[in-house]
């Protein structure tokens, strides 16, 4: 699809070629001399472009690379260091320019280096001034727009935030509507299910949002998952379930949600109804090494290679990789009838 011309995309461009445009037309149609260079005689005219191009590099090359490199960084010192360099070689360049070439081939005058050069330095002084304010400027109005930006990013942000806080109020609400409709009806097991599901989602949304969480928390949150998951079962199938937790979970935070997934693999793969299966899953602490340890039979009609393969413990790894880089460990034994996993935190 072809975008729409836009001008606004190219009016600095076109101000910046009207002003040089015009400055340049004004010295060429009033300025009589330059140096040793004459208007009568035609020799003024190049080098009056030579030395405007060499204006341009210097106006063009601080305004657009030095101020905002150096001084927009507060690198003043070595602002000043390059300017300096760069000014001096411009007016250098410029004047070795007019004497080794300009000078013999279009003026009969001769003049002195050093005076080509306190020439070039009066008009580049006045270059790099304009450079200097004109680089500030844009600089300036290019910060505030950033700033600009990053103030309306935020509140777009905070707007789909308070929009998104609005469905979980709502499921909330219906959530606790159901828990009293559970209780009015004496469904005691309902309503217990109803009231950890609630605690379950209230964890997720709001304590799963920070980058670390008390440990003992995040156990509570496990504990309420098991609870659940095994409400859902048959008292057979759910006393094949071995959960054990150990450890003085006190003063330890973690990463929110860096273990429920191998456990919820555990219940979607793990549980068999069609035979006994054997499923254990085991958390402890121990000497600042938080050990989370999961096993269970698989069904003969599951393919090995595509069992517990799924995103959710792709997206596992990676968080870990990307939270705790060198301070874990996570071994995985995925054979055609056990599914073992042995992940081994240090956490301060």
């Amino acid at each position: 699809m072809i975008q729409a011309f836009k001008w606004r995309n190219f009016l600095e461009p076109i101000i910046h070629i009207l002003i040089w445009g015009s400055l340049f037309l004004f010295i060429w149609s009033s300025a009589y001399t330059l140096g040793s260079f004459r208007k009568q005689d035609g020799s003024i005219y190049l080098p009056l472009i030579w030395s405007t191009g060499f204006s341009l590099i210097l106006f063009y090359f601080n305004a657009l690379y030095l101020v905002p490199w150096f001084i927009f960084r507060q690198l003043y010192k070595q602002y000043i260091l390059w300017a300096i360099f760069f000014y001096i070689a411009i007016v250098l360049g410029n004047s070795i320019f007019d004497q080794l070439y300009s000078l013999s081939l279009f003026s009969s005058e001769k003049e002195s280096f050093w005076s080509d050069v306190i020439m070039n330095i009066r008009s580049k002084t006045v270059i790099l001034s304009l450079s200097i304010g004109y680089g500030l400027t844009r600089q300036w109005i290019q910060n505030q727009k950033l700033q600009q930006q990053l103030i309306k990013d935020k509140l777009t942000t905070e707007l789909k935030y308070l929009k998104a806080q609005i469905n979980p109020h709502f499921l909330f609400n219906t959530l606790n509507m159901a828990y009293a409709s559970a209780t009015k009806s004496n469904d005691a097991v309902t309503a217990d299910i109803i009231e950890k599901l609630s605690g379950l989602m209230r964890y997720v949304l709001y304590e799963g949002n920070e980058d670390k969480v008390l440990l003992e928390k995040e156990i509570q949150y496990i504990y309420n998952s098991v609870n659940l998951q095994l409400q859902r079962l048959s008292p057979e199938v759910a006393a094949q379930v071995n959960y054990q937790v150990q450890g003085d979970w006190q003063n330890y935070k973690v990463a929110p949600m860096i273990l429920i997934p191998f456990i919820e693999n555990v219940f979607k793969h793990g549980i068999i109804v069609s035979k006994i299966s054997n499923v254990s899953i085991s958390i402890h602490l121990k000497d600042n090494l938080l050990i989370l340890e999961t096993k269970n039979d698989k069904s003969d009609h599951v393919n090995p290679a595509v069992s517990h393969s799924g995103i959710g413990l792709k997206n596992a790894r990676e968080r870990l990789q990307l939270l705790y880089p060198d301070r874990h460990t996570l071994e995985i034994n995925n054979t055609p009838s056990i599914f073992h996993v042995r992940l081994e935190i240090e956490i301060k």
